[in-house]
């Protein structure tokens, strides 16, 4: 390579790294804020249509509805505040050990607690194909919601237990993890695998219900076309009797 070569390999290196620069400075920066004014929207287009009189005591519409409100509180705590304070991360200028651990634990509960509800509005769709003589209906009854809320929350908890028993200040580095490899992992597998599996399944279980309902229906329907076109055929054939004789 010449030298003309590698002087003009660095002036586009350089004028590479300044365009990202600006990149970051003028719009990257205004991300948070434009995540966050879109999460409001949504809320709003949420509760105008999960508040209507016609969906307003559906469970199903109400865990929809919880979740949203979480992603709200999740976007103004977690993302806005990184806007606010024009920093990437904010966790890493934490240095109080406990406005730490509590800071990451809001950073992972609120996050798994609004998939947990997305999962149990789910759940509710499987028991509302289930059968009528079903124990799992249950769950459908307006005063089990506050209960299904509750338990919802505490198992989100339990799963976010882990985030702040694995992060603490550490000179130099702020509010940061202590073992980077298990926090990895079980993020991974809490959040990435755990939850979308148990919804995948109750997805397939409500599309298993479906498909058998809509067989039974089909049966039903033609055994009734059965019978009657049997009691037309015997009814067509008692007259042709008495007329002959």
């Amino acid at each position: 390579m010449s030298w003309n070569e590698s002087i003009h390999l660095n002036n586009t290196s350089n004028s590479i790294i300044n365009i990202l620069h600006f990149v970051k400075q003028e719009f990257l920066v205004y991300l948070p804020l434009i995540f966050f004014i879109f999460g409001i929207i949504g809320f709003i287009g949420n509760a105008f249509t999960f508040l209507q009189p016609c969906l307003r005591f559906n469970t199903c519409c109400i865990y929809l509805l919880c979740g949203s409100s979480v992603d709200v509180i999740n976007l103004s705590i977690n993302l806005l505040s990184n806007y606010i304070y024009a920093v990437d991360n904010l966790v890493t200028l934490v240095t109080d050990r406990y406005v730490c651990k509590w800071k990451l634990f809001g950073l992972v509960f609120l996050p798994q607690l609004s998939m947990n509800l997305l999962a149990l509005s789910l759940i509710d769709r499987y028991a509302c194909t289930c059968s009528l003589a079903s124990s799992i209906r249950q769950i459908r009854r307006i005063k089990m919601v506050p209960w299904m809320i509750i338990i919802t929350t505490i198992i989100s908890g339990t799963l976010s237990f882990y985030a702040p028993l694995l992060h603490d200040i550490v000179s130099g580095f702020g509010c940061t993890s202590i073992n980077p490899l298990l926090n990895g992992v079980l993020y991974i597998i809490l959040h990435g695998f755990v939850t979308p599996i148990v919804m995948l399944i109750f997805l397939l279980l409500t599309y298993r219900n479906v498909q058998q309902s809509r067989r039974r229906a089909v049966n039903m329907f033609i055994i009734s076309f059965k019978a009657k076109y049997f009691l037309f055929l015997g009814f067509k054939k008692s007259r042709k009797y008495r007329s002959i004789s």
